[in-house]
């Protein structure tokens, strides 16, 4: 907070707190007003220092304690008298009546404009303001990392220490997620793991598999409480299966299956918040974005330089290729999320071939944005977007550089384009067209027109008003060729 004693400290003020003043660090000092009113409390809210030269208060003596009452009951925090003006010195009966109603009163000496008092208090009340929010987002930063924490790798290591056995977590395709890991690791064999995933992957959350098998026992089970099972519990004991290690692996698979729902909530929870994040900085918040990445799991943050990649296609593909981003990606800087119907991706610029690797044969198409820096994302996301608009089954993925290199009829979408240029020559037959299209050619030239076509000036001059007729446009205006140009350029082929 800002007090009394902070704006009498500021230097090149020289405001004096007169004789008596109670202690200066105590009033709370919210903003700086100015009046000659003998009342002027209607106008104030409480907090204030008021300022004031005392034109109205000359001879003023017993008068003092009622304007000092009422100040006093409005709240305010101070009374500065300008002296030098009406009165060369602080009069001795205000003096005692702040005194006697604990009012700080200050003498503001006559070469210090007022304005300068309200610049050096506005000046301080910033600064408070800003360490404020600082300090709010250092906590909240804080608050949120240490409610975290939903690691399942001590799990997996506690009982495989217990158990004396090899245990690994697996994705639904039998890599591993965590693991191997135990006193005996290497006794895990990952292919008969990813067999038994295999076969028992589309039995739903109650399938397990025993194998017995070289004096040992793998078990594999599924890890979830609801939907369809992404993890499996795979662990290979040193000897038979009894009820002590079926007990200890179920109620392993029970807690993981805990961590998994509430981590996924969690990641679910993320994906919110990093979509709205994205969208935010595609729409040039850059501030706002960044303070929902803080609040978001982990440490991520907007590259100083970035692509943005936008991508499109069947939900069920763009979710795959989340995960797949988020499991593989992320420690590298990359963030994504879903925004609207697409999927963005924020990338420092050295980093896109792994995202473009990753979006290879998943049947997505992608637009891939000009390199910007940060405060700049929102052309990075406009440039994806036309860059997206231009993909087709055959060109899946395109750079906005290989959009641009083509010309400004690469940035008109196919269907929009046609859709243009039928409009536009609806009214024109080929004749018209071939004579427009020459006109055009020709930079205005009605005799290279007429030698082209062969046909005589009078009548390409005939013709050119009868288009200029049928199509509401003058030839002559630079942005109406260029309209006639696009036309007869994206007009789909006959």
């Amino acid at each position: 907070m800002v007090t009394v004693a902070d704006l009498v400290a500021m230097p090149g003020l020289g405001l004096r707190p007169a004789e008596g003043a109670p202690a200066l660090d105590g009033p709370v000092l919210r903003w700086v007003a100015t009046s000659e009113l003998a009342d002027p409390t209607p106008y104030l809210e409480g907090g204030e220092l008021l300022l004031t030269t005392g034109l109205g208060t000359r001879g003023w003596s017993q008068e003092w304690t009622a304007y000092v009452d009422r100040l006093a009951a409005a709240g305010a925090a101070a009374l500065g008298l300008g002296t030098g003006l009406t009165h060369d010195r602080l009069p001795a009966a205000l003096v005692a009546a702040c005194a006697e109603r604990g009012l700080v009163l200050l003498e503001v000496p006559r070469a210090t404009p007022f304005v300068a008092v309200s610049r050096a208090a506005a000046e301080l009340l910033q600064d408070q303001e800003a360490t404020t929010t600082r300090l709010a987002l250092d906590l909240q930063r804080r608050l949120t990392r240490a409610a975290l924490g939903l690691d399942l790798r001590p799990l997996v290591e506690r009982l495989a220490q217990l158990l004396d056995a090899g245990v690994a977590l697996v994705h639904r395709d039998g890599e591993p997620a965590e693991g191997p890991l135990g006193p005996h690791p290497e006794t895990l064999d990952l292919g008969l793991v990813r067999a038994e995933v295999t076969r028992i992957k589309g039995q739903g959350l109650g399938a397990v598999s025993t194998t017995a098998q070289d004096g040992g026992t793998t078990v594999v089970r599924p890890i979830g409480l609801a939907g369809r099972p992404e993890l499996y519990l795979a662990v290979r004991l040193p000897g038979p299966l009894g009820d002590p290690q079926r007990s200890a692996v179920s109620t392993a698979a029970v807690l993981l299956s805990l961590a998994v729902e509430r981590r996924a909530e969690r990641r679910a929870a993320d994906r919110r918040l990093r979509g709205r994040a994205l969208e935010l900085l595609c729409a040039g918040d850059l501030r706002s974005a960044e303070v929902l990445l803080d609040a978001a799991e982990g440490e991520r943050s907007v590259p100083e330089r970035l692509r943005v990649v936008r991508i499109a296609g069947a939900e069920e593909a763009l979710g795959d290729l989340l995960e797949r981003l988020e499991d593989d990606l992320d420690d590298d800087g990359v963030l994504a999320g879903p925004v609207d119907d697409e999927l963005v991706v924020v990338v420092p610029p050295a980093r896109l071939a792994g995202v473009l690797a990753a979006v290879a044969d998943t049947g997505l198409r992608a637009g891939v944005g000009r390199a910007v820096a940060a405060p700049d994302a929102r052309r990075g996301a406009e440039t994806a977007g036309h860059a997206l608009d231009r993909t087709t089954v055959a060109s899946p993925v395109r750079r906005w550089e290989e959009v641009a290199d083509a010309g400004p009829l690469a940035l008109v979408p196919e269907a929009l384009g046609q859709e243009y240029a039928a409009a536009f020559l609806a009214p024109l037959d080929p004749e018209h067209r071939a004579t427009l299209a020459a006109f055009l050619r020709h930079h205005g030239s009605r005799g290279a027109v007429a030698d082209e076509l062969g046909v005589h000036r009078n009548t390409v001059r005939n013709r050119l008003a009868e288009i200029e007729r049928l199509t509401g446009l003058d030839l002559d205006d630079p942005a109406a060729r260029v309209g006639a140009w696009l036309a007869l350029e994206l007009a789909a082929p006959s």
